[in-house]
């Protein structure tokens, strides 16, 4: 797949954003973030686009401020779900850590004009874990209607990609010319398009505000 062909499937993530924004208003607000990191990604993929084929240069520095900013969301989407609220100790150490773990990466070790593999490999397990720890939350409370839960499905787009993205950075250390990593590679667009889709499912189910729904179901 070439780069334009890529940067189509990429722009699937529109699909959930548009949905959200128009259905913006009468949702809960805990999933503002959520709504906030598809924003996140469809801003990083076309300024990605516009410096590699417009710019004919690197998008190695925007693609590492969107993992900061990706890492920070996420985290943040966690604590208004209630986990990382109530454990707000690790909330703090989590989001210090990862600033922290991100500023030495790339800055001081000059790196944000490369790719910061570490960082992203260390977020990516972090999110891994945190969507675990919610998918067995929900079995818990809601075990009859997941598929039909927002929340297990943003969880469940989450460890797919944080997942994947941990196999395409290690990847690159076996070696970016072999045959192992070029199909790796080859495969993250259609990964990415296929969470993209399952967030389309999940902001179909986000629920809508006790307000609106008294509203239209109890109002003449």
């Amino acid at each position: 797949m070439n780069n334009l062909g890529a940067f189509f499937v990429s722009q699937i993530v529109i699909i959930p954003l548009v949905i959200g924004l128009i259905r913006f208003n009468k949702t809960v607000s805990s999933y503002q973030p959520f709504l906030l990191l598809l924003a996140l990604a469809f801003i990083s993929e076309s300024i990605s686009f516009i410096c590699i084929e417009i710019l004919n240069t690197s998008n190695a520095i925007s693609f590492n401020l969107y993992g900061l900013a990706e890492c920070m969301v996420v985290l943040y989407q966690f604590y208004v779900w209630g986990f990382l609220k109530r454990k707000f100790r690790l909330y703090v150490v989590l989001a210090i850590g990862l600033i922290t773990g991100w500023v030495t990466e790339n800055l001081l070790f000059a790196q944000i004009e490369n790719f910061s593999p570490v960082f992203r490999v260390t977020y990516a397990f972090i999110a891994v874990l945190l969507s675990i720890n919610e998918i067995n939350y929900l079995i818990i409370q809601d075990n009859k209607n997941l598929l039909r839960n927002s929340r297990f499905l943003i969880c469940m787009g989450f460890i797919i990609i944080f997942i994947y993205q941990i196999i395409y950075e290690a990847s690159f250390f076996v070696g970016s010319d072999t045959i192992l990593t070029l199909k790796i590679v080859f495969m993250f667009n259609y990964i990415n398009a296929f969470v993209n889709l399952v967030y389309v499912l999940a902001v179909l189910f986000i629920p809508v505000k006790t307000a609106y729904y008294f509203k239209k179901h109890f109002e003449a």
